[in-house]
């Protein structure tokens, strides 16, 4: 009598049926547990059904693949980065544009973190596809605006500079664009440069860095402030037929007048000491208009733009306003687009922004490394010969 035998009924059933039984659990993948595998990050939906792109934002610390993101944008775009000190830049509407002799740059080396980039806005963005949603968008329901803000923490991420962005406060008596304003002087009590950016302005060539941009323009350390010009038509000029600036793209350099100038800035609609500011609380272009027609000709104790050009740069439509579907008006927008009529366009531009940098990338690792292409055009097939590989 073999062992089995001795074993009551219900044992031997169990050692027949047990092959099968390992079969169905591995086939069910319960015994997934026990097979020892890398460890994956833990994510959690609060509807399994609603896919990876709709989880509850939750308040706690982002996870440690979301921690690590910056370094992998930036590490993704850094074959593609202009060096600061680059002599020239081809923009993509192929003019070329030269930096000064190495002599006369400003900027040599990255002023990391101490450049911000910011965004400022009082609207809520709760709703499905904005940013401060309670579940994450998917691309396909992303706004403008949000395409917008998220170009800008790109940009910043891609170069290494810091990223804030500021859920303004409302105003009692007067536009909410004022805030831009206010905010911008607080930052700049804690970095050297700061870049304020409307959620409809985008950067149009991400792989250039601020520097560059600060060496062409030739922003030096007395520069207080820089914008660009608007486009020269109605309804477009100050109180005295000068073109205004556009405020929608402010770089800012830290300092005691500097402080000064956003304070009479901030003030302007007061009118203790810009007669006529008030009218610009609420009437567009608010501190834009207020800029243009009163503090840039008077600021610093009786400066004016005129007098003391190195302390407001004004840059040129073109570079830095504007975007192509506006050209007939001369501003394209070569370095700096602002969408102000056509403000969805945003979201093309953020997805030419990634594309445009990943494609080249993806070109190099996929077809541009030995291995993965294998070329037969040489050989001639008889019918369904097979090939020798080894023939090549």
């Amino acid at each position: 009598m073999t062992p089995l035998q001795n074993l009551p009924q219900s044992w031997r059933r169990l050692i027949f049926f047990l092959p099968v039984l390992v079969t169905l659990i591995l086939a069910t993948g319960f015994y997934n547990g026990l097979i020892p595998k890398p460890p994956l990050p833990k994510v959690v939906f609060d509807d399994p059904a609603a896919g990876p792109f709709h989880q509850t934002c939750g308040a706690g610390p982002p996870p440690a693949a979301l921690d690590s993101l910056p370094d992998v944008i930036r590490a993704l775009w850094a074959p593609l980065v202009l060096p600061i000190t680059a002599p020239a830049f081809t923009t993509i509407d192929g003019e070329k544009k030269r930096l000064p002799p190495p002599s006369q740059l400003i900027h040599t080396e990255p002023l990391g973190q101490r450049i911000c980039i910011l965004d400022l806005d009082n609207r809520e963005f709760a709703d499905n596809g904005d940013i401060f949603s309670s579940r994450l968008p998917a691309w396909d329901n992303l706004g403008g605006p949000a395409a917008g803000f998220l170009s800008h923490y790109l940009y910043a991420m891609i170069h290494g500079y810091s990223y804030k962005f500021i859920r303004a406060p409302k105003y009692a008596d007067r536009a909410p664009h004022w805030a831009k304003v206010v905010f911008t002087r607080e930052m700049l009590k804690q970095y050297d440069v700061v870049v304020m950016v409307d959620s409809d302005a985008m950067f149009a060539t991400p792989q250039v860095p601020l520097e560059w941009l600060l060496n062409y323009w030739k922003i030096g350390p007395d520069a207080l402030v820089a914008m660009p010009e608007d486009p020269a038509g109605d309804p477009n000029f100050d109180a005295r037929r000068r073109v205004n600036v556009n405020s929608g793209f402010i770089i800012a350099q830290a300092g005691e007048k500097t402080q000064r100038l956003f304070r009479d800035w901030a003030e302007c609609p007061s009118e203790t000491r810009y007669p006529g500011c008030a009218v610009w609380k609420e009437r567009p272009f608010h501190e834009q208009s207020a800029f243009s027609s009163h503090v840039r000709y008077n600021f610093l104790d009786g400066y004016s733009i005129d007098s003391h050009p190195q302390y407001i740069r004004t840059i040129p439509c073109h570079e830095a306003n504007g975007y192509p579907e506006v050209s007939g008006c001369g501003c394209v927008g070569q370095f700096v687009r602002h969408y102000w009529a056509h403000k969805n366009l945003t979201i093309p531009e953020f997805n030419h922004n990634i594309m445009a940098a990943l494609t080249p990338l993806l070109v190099q690792a996929a077809y541009k490394q030995p291995g993965i292409v294998e070329d037969y055009r040489a050989k001639v097939l008889d019918g369904a010969q097979i090939l020798d590989r080894r023939a090549r």
